[in-house]
C-alpha cells in the first residue's frame, strides 16, 4: 500500500514539473505605455486623494539588470526620479510574477514584449495603488 501511494505521489511530482513553463527572458529596458493610480493618506496621516489615468501616473521606466530562471531583480523610476530596487519571481505558468520593492508589493504578467506591473504601498505614511502597461525598449 505504501509503494503504491510513493508512485502516485511521484508520478503527481514528476507531471507538475513538466507542465511548469519557462520564465521568459525579461533583461532590458522597460517603459511606460498607460497607468492608471490610485494614492491617499492613512488613518495616521490625512492627504488628499489622488486619481489618475495618466500615462506618468505611476512608474516610467523598470529596468532588469539580473535575471536567473525565474528569479530577477531590478529597478523602478518615477515621474519625480525617485528610484526604487525590485525582486521578483515568475510563477509556474512563466507569465506571471510576484515582487517586492522598498516601498510595495504586486503582481503582474509578461506577454512576448509587454509587461503590466501592478503594485501596493505597504507604507505607514500613504496609501498607494497603481498598475502599469510597459513596453520592452532594449
Amino acid at each position: 500500500m505504501i509503494s503504491k501511494k510513493f508512485l502516485l505521489i511521484l508520478v503527481m511530482m514528476f507531471t507538475s514539473l513538466a507542465n511548469a513553463q519557462t520564465a521568459p527572458n525579461i533583461l532590458g529596458t522597460w517603459e511606460v505605455v498607460s497607468a492608471v493610480s490610485s494614492a491617499g493618506g492613512t488613518e495616521d496621516k490625512q492627504s488628499r486623494l489622488v486619481l489618475s489615468n495618466k500615462k506618468d501616473a505611476a512608474i516610467l521606466k523598470f529596468t532588469i539588470s539580473q535575471q536567473d530562471g525565474a528569479a530577477f531583480q531590478g529597478e523602478t523610476i518615477w515621474r519625480d526620479g525617485l528610484k526604487n530596487l525590485v525582486s521578483g519571481v515568475f510563477h509556474r505558468d512563466g507569465k506571471s510574477l510576484t515582487f517586492s520593492s522598498d516601498v510595495g508589493v504586486g503582481t503582474g504578467y509578461v506577454v512576448n514584449d509587454e509587461m503590466e506591473f501592478c503594485s501596493a504601498s505597504v507604507l505607514t505614511t500613504k496609501n498607494r495603488a497603481s498598475c502599469t502597461q510597459l513596453k520592452k525598449v532594449k
